[in-house]
């Protein structure tokens, strides 16, 4: 019975906007552009009457209109740590997406000299993805890192090449790769192309969002929209030439005669995925670090204390548990309902009716708190009437 309720994972198109993000970034110190007053601190996403909360070295926490202020990015004025959260699983739980938007805001109100995103994920959702992205690009307090580590999956694959993207730098250890990007849905049968399951016609249709939104956030960290776009769309060739002196990433089609070619960096018939050298060689990658130490290091962040965020951890293990009482609770009902097959105590039945809707209140608990449960709660509504209204004939009878 519970089966049945089940519903398979499946993808959520929603509508890919093209972003047009100001280039704001993490502020520092705020020097007041009438009196001239100069403070260090860091803003945090706190507000109180319209005014952004600022904690200050010189007066503490202040209510700041920060319109009157003129800011710049540095390391004075904030703790002396890193925060670092991981995308080290697929991105398909909408509970972890949710501690990761969550952890983003707490970790960039602590004021840590950054966030650090050490990524390792073989891609995920579209919408779970677009939602961590906007939270990346919409987090202007605190500067954000992306750290393509590598490992198990290989990198920032699909998906993953999107948050990275959203990062304000980008940085790969030496064996990692980022692409593969294309737009898929998840069907009983795994994973298929969006265009095998929903024809050319919508297939292309929410191809071309997600390519000209992952170009987007390409493009608004200097990096080139166009292999972006060769990652989600395996039709898309992309070579790079000179021109008067300049790299310029184009369509082969585009190219002037006197256009040197560089380097082919994409050819139809294959999505685009990146080594590491390449990604450097190409400028989607700002910089190549062994290890996490090296990459502190190179930031001037080697002697900060070093802060482990595994709130996103916590809730994929929380829904784990989850699971586990759905499943045990629903076993509990399946015996309920043998057992009152053959009862004829009225008391008996009475009793076991009494348990299976508790049962069932439970179940109807668990579904509205966890929708990666993925279970139909007007289906365990109606089982839930059934088995009130059984109750209340038994207990009618004499």
């Amino acid at each position: 019975m519970v089966n049945r309720m089940k519903k398979k994972y499946g993808l959520i198109l929603v509508s890919l906007l093209v972003l047009a993000l100001a280039g704001d970034c993490c502020a520092d110190t705020f020097t007041n552009r009438k009196s001239g007053e100069v403070l260090h601190g860091y803003a945090t996403h706190e507000t109180e009457e319209g005014k952004t909360i600022v904690q200050t070295k010189e007066k503490g926490k202040l209510a700041l209109n920060l319109a009157q202020w003129d800011i710049a990015p540095d390391y004075q004025g904030r703790n002396k740590k890193v925060i670092v959260l991981a995308i080290d699983e697929d991105i398909m739980l909408q509970i972890e997406t949710e501690a990761f938007e969550k952890a983003l805001i707490e970790s960039s109100n602590e004021g840590p000299l950054f966030i650090l995103i050490e990524i390792d994920t073989p891609g995920g959702r579209v919408d779970f993805a677009q939602r961590i992205c906007a939270a990346i690009t919409e987090l202007k307090n605190c500067r954000v890192i992306a750290y393509i580590k590598g490992g198990k999956h290989g990198g920032a694959i699909s998906a993953g090449s999107a948050v990275s993207f959203a990062c304000d730098k980008l940085y790969m250890a030496e064996n990692a790769t980022i692409g593969a990007a294309t737009m898929i849905t998840f069907t009983k049968d795994g994973p298929k192309d969006l265009k095998t399951v929903y024809g050319d016609d919508v297939g292309e249709k929410a191809s071309s969002y997600w390519r000209a939104y992952m170009a987007s956030l390409a493009e608004q960290n200097g990096r080139p929209g166009l292999l972006a776009r060769a990652m989600v769309d395996k039709d898309i060739e992309a070579i790079e030439v000179i021109d008067d002196g300049k790299r310029l990433f184009i369509e082969p089609v585009n190219k002037k005669p006197d256009q040197e070619i560089a380097h082919t960096w994409s050819k139809k018939g294959s999505l685009l995925t990146l080594t590491t050298a390449e990604a450097f060689k190409s400028g989607v990658a700002d910089k190549v670090f062994s290890s996490r130490l090296e990459l502190l290091q190179e930031l001037n962040a080697s002697e900060a204390e070093i802060v482990i965020n595994d709130t996103p951890q916590k809730a994929r293990k929380e829904l784990e548990r989850a699971v586990r009482g759905f499943k045990r609770v629903s076993k509990a009902i399946d015996l309920k309902i043998k057992e009152s097959q053959n009862v004829t105590s009225r008391p008996r039945a009475l009793k076991i009716l009494r348990g299976a809707r508790d049962d069932y209140n439970s179940l109807l608990q668990l579904a509205k708190r966890y929708p990666d449960l993925n279970v139909s709660v007007h289906l365990l509504e109606e089982s839930l009437n059934s088995v009130e209204a059984a109750y209340k004939e038994a207990k009618m009878r004499r």
